[in-house]
């Protein structure tokens, strides 16, 4: 499914290039048709390139640089949409050519601008969740998808650590994808992490993997963040599991998201000796492998990776990968929740979702 899915993804992404081409030319002219091509192509893959290049250097110029090419790409990918409503609406009602390309560009302008005011936020989110055999209320906070790197710097990581600090949580899990690129891994940036004022523990996410993850567990070690590596501590009256970055079984592989280790959930979780008298909650960064933690015994699976498709209407595409999308699930004798993330990639820009850190209460 998510071969077809990758392959359905990219033919629109291309017939959206030519056609953002095709119907620039109709309403604006000015220049031929294959100008507007190559410059749509000159934006689009240059700003690929850009966010490779720019990855390393956490310099404001880099950076501003690196956010730009981003909103250039959503831009682009917004204008092809309301070119096509536009279109529509030129073969229904009479409107002059010229007056469509204005009003698409325009409010193409605005919902950028809105989205990009939106992506540079977060809301706490709150939710109960009722855990069997658990003796009294427990306050977690849970951080996920921060991307600390080129689009969030180290002000945005301290105000997540102060906003988290504020709810006065009994411990903190970091859900993975801390880090977005190996810019986060200089000048301090995840200094902040150290102001924590309760026990926080991380799970690796497949960002933090192209960060360099030797790097990532070395600085957030120093910040006194305990990594959990496919093993089971007991804290605060509970059995908390933490895995690394893994795929489901040997069966299923996720294409676009590699996890590159033989280990799976399935594997770890079947070698596990638990205490099932105590609750059970299992941090991963990736909502997969839910039956496993489900017949493991595991009381509470807590995820990040999707986003929640981060961009309207991107996020049709994500609900299509991922059945545990974000929020609280029930899975037979079991609950998820995944948290849309707090922070987002390729643009600093939320639409049809919000950037959010999530308080979980968990109640008896």
């Amino acid at each position: 499914m998510q071969r077809n899915i990758g392959i359905i993804t990219l033919g629109v992404f291309i017939l959206a290039m030519w056609y953002a081409a095709f119907r620039l030319h109709i309403h604006f002219g000015i220049v031929s048709f294959w100008v507007y091509q190559i410059a749509i192509v000159v934006i689009v893959f240059g700003s690929f390139a850009l966010f490779s290049v720019t990855a390393k250097y956490p310099n404001p110029f880099v950076k501003t640089i690196n956010i730009l090419g981003g909103y250039a790409l959503i831009f682009l990918a917004y204008l092809s949409i309301f070119l096509v409503l536009v279109h529509i609406a030129t073969l229904i009602w009479s409107i002059p050519v010229l007056i469509g390309g204005k009003v698409a560009m325009g409010i193409t302008f605005v919902v950028v601008i809105l989205g990009a005011v939106l992506g540079s936020i977060f809301v706490v989110r709150e939710t109960e969740v009722k855990i069997p055999k658990l003796k009294s209320e427990l306050r977690v906070m849970q951080i996920s998808d921060a991307h600390i790197g080129l689009l969030y710097g180290r002000k945005y990581l301290a105000k997540i650590v102060e906003t988290t600090n504020s709810k006065n949580p009994d411990f903190i899990i970091i859900t993975g994808d801390l880090t977005e690129t190996k810019a986060s891994l200089k000048n301090g940036i995840l200094e902040p992490l150290a102001d924590f004022n309760a026990p926080a523990f991380f799970v690796e996410g497949n960002h933090d993997h192209y960060t360099g993850i030797e790097g990532v567990l070395t600085i957030i070690g120093k910040q006194n963040i305990r990594t959990l590596h496919n093993e089971v501590i007991e804290t605060h009256g509970v059995q908390l599991i933490g895995l690394d970055y893994l795929n489901p079984d040997e069966e299923t592989i996720d294409i676009m998201h590699l996890s590159g280790k033989t280990d799976t959930v399935k594997s770890i979780l079947s070698e596990m000796k638990l205490n099932h008298n105590m609750p059970t909650i299992l941090i991963s960064h990736n909502p997969t492998g839910v039956k496993y933690a489900e017949a493991a015994g595991v009381d509470l699976m807590v995820c990040g990776h999707t986003h929640k498709g981060q961009i309207f209407p991107f996020s049709f595409f994500a609900k299509m990968l991922f059945p545990f999308f974000g929020g609280l699930y029930c899975h037979k004798n079991m609950q998820v929740y995944v948290s849309g993330g707090v922070g987002g990639i390729i643009a600093r820009m939320r639409l049809g979702s919000f950037n959010e850190v999530d308080l979980l209460r968990l109640v008896p």
